[in-house]
């Protein structure tokens, strides 16, 4: 089921293209095969469908839609969604000139004249406005803005993009001649195709996480101390063990609290879910996250968007796993290596720090160590006072301290440059890309 609907907006795509092309090559206002006015405005219709069809393409990517998501991961999703979205508006930047090149060729006004003649026509100027946000979002969004924006800044502009579409479909339903005297099957397309886009998107954005906190009364059990610079959220309610949450997966959780209930961040699961408690360990690393440790209290409702991710241990396909963790990284691999090790596979887990203070889950490791099943190595590159591994975790450590390597799935969780590295060092090795898996935990 989840791969027919895959194929629904590729194949609705596509039909309505055909069509398209079908209605406007008899069409002598638009035909692709009439003289050079016809020609122009055939592309700028053009133009403005495929902007069209992108922007819906890009909200389905990040509508966490239960059939898409499981598929192909929440972060492979959203990194195709930052990608795309410094194409599409290339389309956008496109459509007006041509429509009004079309007209200035009809009338012989000049350019800039004509453009702001065309701004006076119904739905137009708010289309204009809905351009220049979406615009902007992109812009924000590049590399040399994104690192200087904090992640509340980013995401406030990046809701424009969503009012940006709002403004434009009217002058699409005003003025679009290919749904006001286009063909019946193309009109009947087009409208299916922002149908399904927006149920999707308001569904698995909006509706789902907040009838499930109306079903479950998710509330912050308690807050546990885990180092100096992470805690532990437990949070419960009804009926906890139908979330199916599995170890390895992450949520998007938006505390109902002043200060907290218009930011919405992804924390990873970091205990086995027992169908009572949902476990998130956070580390203090910004605005957000700090006043969660200063001012979030027991009590304090919580509306989860998830669980999402294929971080987990479906991945594993032998009996042997490598896991690789820098820093606040352990959090998904405390509760997979806890799964993994519950399953009957062998597991190892390399551990990056800086020093002892920062291991985070010391004792639990210890205690799953003792289990059997899991074999825990500590590496620290700046504790003067360790006396065990020492440096970073490189080619030549995994060998030595895991010389079965080639045997094992290898999960990998830390920060991306410590990925990057680690990802070339197993490939380095002889490993096998699909036998390493990593996910990032953002938006």
């Amino acid at each position: 089921m989840k791969k027919i609907f895959l194929s629904v907006f590729p194949v609705g795509a596509a039909a309505a293209l055909c069509l398209w092309y079908f209605d406007n090559s008899a069409a002598p206002s638009g035909s692709f095969f009439s003289d050079k006015i016809g020609l122009v405005m055939a592309f700028g219709r053009l133009a403005g469908i495929v902007a069209a069809l992108g922007v819906m393409g890009q909200l389905l990517l990040v509508s966490r839609a239960a059939w898409l998501e499981p598929l192909f991961g929440l972060d492979r999703l959203t990194r195709f969604h930052h990608k795309a979205g410094l194409i599409i508006p290339l389309a956008l930047l496109i459509h007006p000139p041509l429509v009004v090149w079309h007209h200035v060729m009809q009338t012989g006004n000049g350019f800039i004249a004509q453009y702001l003649a065309v701004l006076g026509w119904a739905d137009v100027l708010a289309a204009a406005c809905g351009e220049f946000l979406i615009i902007v979002a992109v812009i924000l969004s590049l590399p040399f803005a994104r690192h200087r924006l904090s992640y509340e800044a980013w995401h406030r502009a990046h809701l424009g993009a969503y009012i940006g579409l709002a403004l434009s479909i009217g002058h699409q339903l005003e003025l679009g001649m290919d749904l006001n005297a286009g063909l019946p099957y193309f009109v009947w397309t087009w409208y299916a195709l922002y149908i399904f886009t927006l149920v999707n998107l308001a569904w698995g954005r909006a509706l789902k996480p907040l009838w499930r906190y109306h079903s479950r009364k998710f509330v912050v059990e308690k807050i546990v101390p885990e180092t100096t610079e992470v805690e532990s959220i437990w949070i419960t309610g009804r009926d906890m063990a139908s979330l199916q949450a599995e170890a390895g997966q992450f949520a998007i959780l938006r505390f109902w609290a002043p200060g907290f209930k218009l930011q919405a961040h992804p924390f990873s699961i970091s205990r086995l879910p027992d169908g009572k408690y949902l476990r998130f360990s956070i580390k203090k690393s910004g605005d957000f996250t700090t006043s969660v440790h200063n001012s979030l209290k027991p009590g304090t409702p919580v509306i989860i968007d998830g669980p999402h991710g294929v971080f987990t241990e479906k991945k594993c396909l032998g009996d042997k796993a490598l896991l690789i963790a820098g820093g606040i990284g352990i959090t998904p691999l405390r509760s997979l290596g806890e799964r993994l090790r519950a399953s009957g596979k062998d597991c190892v887990l390399l551990y990056a720090n800086r020093a002892q203070k920062d291991i985070v889950f010391r004792r639990e490791l210890e205690e799953l160590e003792d289990l059997g099943g899991l074999t825990v190595h500590h590496i620290l590159n700046s504790d003067p006072e360790w006396t065990g591994e020492k440096g970073s975790i490189d080619a030549d450590r995994i060998k030595r301290l895991v010389p079965d390597f080639a045997e094992r799935d290898a999960f990998l969780c830390g920060p991306p440059p410590m990925m990057t590295a680690l990802t070339a060092a197993l490939t380095g090795l002889g490993v096998s890309r699909t036998r390493i898996h990593s996910e990032v935990f953002s938006l």
